[in-house]
């Protein structure tokens, strides 16, 4: 989920949501899944099971001031962690006297608190004394989840998803940077900042139609996005979605203008074939001064059937498969990162 924080940005999850299917969570997400109790040799200094929801995101098992585990969501499109008000009080979470945080979501904005939290715990690392806003938890984006681990969490380390054995690991970042991987493919990762803070979300190059479209690279997200420049641009024949039919943010919820289907995207030498994305104008793309030009969010969905690494060192994202090799199922003839790397 896009949410922007200034100081500090976070991105705030969007999912197509129907009324009618607002109290519905299908995807077995809340396993007691419990921590690996000898790590690979592979120099990870944690890993932990992650599962897939419904829509996509990518979600684990955290432990908040040596409580839970509780349910958080994985996002590259949050600078900032974040916990929802229903954990917040479950666990008597404190505000920070005097500390307030401008939260840009992916459709609305609003001022939060940030909270006295003195550890949050995935797998074996331990985070002392974290930077976390207390957001609400009314729209569905905070009812599925307890909270979100941002980018200020990720970017301590650099980050590997295994699909055969949906594990996530944690890396020391110069472990990953100073490595090379053959028969993977780097996507060139380039941070975008909003204000003097240094937090930042990470932008990609996408190919549709021949034409490139920068996109927010967004873990967070349930679903992929255009924004109406976008969709002009590349003369798409829209097709109005249903009047019952939105995407529902951290913060609000906002009608989707239409549902299109793509039939091919690349980056680099990746690409996906027949990816549905919603058409709308969604205030974040305005906070990131690029809704007048065309612009895109990928999420999770295009993410979760690869091994990835996520290297904020080197500004990049390693994906497993080439392209012609996309659209193996998942769990299929994947290696694990310490099965790959040159040094």
């Amino acid at each position: 989920m896009a949410i922007v924080c200034i100081p500090g940005i976070t991105s705030s999850t969007i999912l197509p949501v129907k009324p009618s299917y607002r109290l519905i969570w299908l995807a077995p997400v809340l396993f007691s899944w419990g921590c690996a109790s000898v790590l690979d040799e592979d120099g990870a200094l944690a890993i932990a099971r992650y599962g897939v929801e419904k829509y996509g995101r990518i979600v684990v098992d955290a432990r908040v001031n040596g409580q839970g585990p509780y349910c958080f969501a994985l996002d590259t499109g949050a600078s900032i962690s974040v916990v929802f008000d229903k954990l917040s009080n479950e666990l008597a979470l404190e505000p920070v006297p005097g500390k307030t945080l401008l939260i840009h979501g992916i459709l609305a904005s609003g001022e939060f608190p940030l909270v006295n939290v003195d550890r949050l715990e995935l797998g074996s690392e331990v985070w002392v004394n974290p930077r976390v806003v207390s957001l609400p938890g009314g729209a569905v984006a905070g009812t599925r989840v307890d909270g979100i681990l941002g980018v200020n969490f990720l970017r301590r380390y650099a980050v590997g998803f295994s699909t055969r054995e949906r594990v996530v690991r944690l890396y020391p970042p110069e472990l990953i940077s100073q490595g090379s991987y053959r028969g993977w493919t780097a996507v060139p990762l380039k941070p975008q900042y909003i204000g003097t803070s240094g937090a930042a979300i990470y932008v990609f190059e996408i190919q549709v139609n021949n034409q490139k479209i920068p996109a927010i690279f967004d873990l967070g997200s349930g679903v992929n996005a255009l924004n109406g420049a976008a969709a002009r641009s590349l003369g798409l024949e829209l097709h109005a979605s249903r009047e019952d039919t939105v995407l529902s943010g951290a913060i609000e919820h906002a009608p989707i203008v239409a549902e299109i289907t793509i039939e091919r995207v690349v980056t680099e030498r990746v690409s996906w074939r027949n990816e549905r994305f919603m058409v709308a104008d969604l205030e974040i793309f305005d906070t990131l001064e690029r809704g007048d030009t065309p612009f895109a969010i990928l999420g999770a969905e295009l993410f979760n059937q690869r091994d990835f690494i996520i290297d904020f060192t080197r500004n990049r994202l390693l994906v497993r498969f080439a392209m012609d090799e996309v659209d193996a199922p998942v769990g299929q003839g994947v290696d694990s990162p310490s099965e790959v790397r040159q040094q």
